[in-house]
């Protein structure tokens, strides 16, 4: 825990050192991120309107963005997704907190330099503030000397190189993070108009087998496009009139960014089999909580 706490202060230090302003999270929405995989509905209504709990501030990034006094922006952000039990899964927490960040105006390669330099701030700050904890665990740090830029490989060459088990094998074998981009997923990361039939989006992968700890990409803005991709994606956009109304009269803008958990970095820094291992009150699918 005193891993994490040192860790978060970095994370701060480092946002603020690059001008990110801070934002503070919401729990509950009208909308809220619809992902690209099954996950339970949680909803609850206040004074007859519907709210979903926050899966992610995604919509809300954008539109906060959307003020000509802010450029870049993350929250320390607490989030529920009701995920399906996944046997033998070392990583999945339902309730979980990410640091989630949006910079206007930017691209994937901004997101990539921004994140690089974020890893190596991090995790050589921490190397030199948690010298005796790392003692205590009985590991060393050499898993946190990290050369940027990382590298980066599509989803078609991974999958073409080693099956549908994909990233957890290149992660095993990986000794430095990387990325892997052009991921068919959710309608709000954007189609290159350039390569249809590809995304700007990008996965940030831990290596020895701690798997993706990170999820951005370039966000569609424009109202004809997250129209084409909602219906390509066969969603029901009444849901999201409220945001397609402000896409219509272009007050959504051009943006990119991402989310990485901050359990998922924990259990890489400290080198821990499960994710249990690194929170307090664990919140892993298919078990039963007393507290």
């Amino acid at each position: 825990l005193h891993i994490q706490q040192v860790m978060l202060r970095a994370v701060d230090e480092y946002m603020s050192k690059k001008g990110v302003t801070r934002i503070m999270p919401i729990m509950i929405a009208p909308i809220t991120d619809p992902l690209n995989h099954d996950v339970e509905e949680c909803e609850l209504e206040y004074e007859g309107q519907k709210f979903d709990i926050t899966r992610s501030m995604i919509f809300h990034k954008q539109i906060i963005l959307s003020s000509p006094y802010l450029d870049k922006i993350y929250i320390v952000s607490p989030n529920v997704r009701f995920e399906q039990e996944e046997k033998e899964d070392k990583r999945h927490l339902f309730e979980f907190t990410q640091i989630d960040f949006e910079f206007k105006g930017a691209t994937m390669d901004d997101i990539f330099k921004f994140q690089e330099g974020l890893v190596k701030y991090v995790f050589n700050y921490i190397k030199k503030e948690c010298a005796d904890e790392f003692k205590a665990l009985g590991i060393g740090t050499s898993h946190l000397d990290v050369t940027v830029p990382f590298k980066k490989y599509t989803t078609q060459e991974l999958q073409a190189k080693y099956g549908d088990d994909f990233e957890e094998t290149a992660s095993a074998k990986a000794t430095q993070p990387f990325w892997i981009i052009n991921h068919k997923r959710e309608f709000y990361d954007a189609e290159d108009l350039e390569k249809p039939g590809n995304y700007r989006n990008y996965d940030l992968i831990w290596p020895y087998g701690y798997i993706e700890g990170l999820s951005g990409g370039e966000r569609e803005y424009k109202y004809d496009r997250i129209l084409t991709r909602m219906k390509e994606a066969h969603m029901d956009g009444n849901a999201f009139r409220n945001y397609i109304q402000l896409a219509k009269e272009g007050k959504i803008p051009k943006t990119a960014g991402a989310g990485f958990g901050v359990e998922r970095m924990t259990r890489f820094v400290c080198q821990q089999k499960e994710i249990d291992d690194v929170t307090v009150f664990t919140r892993k699918p298919g078990k039963t909580y007393l507290f």
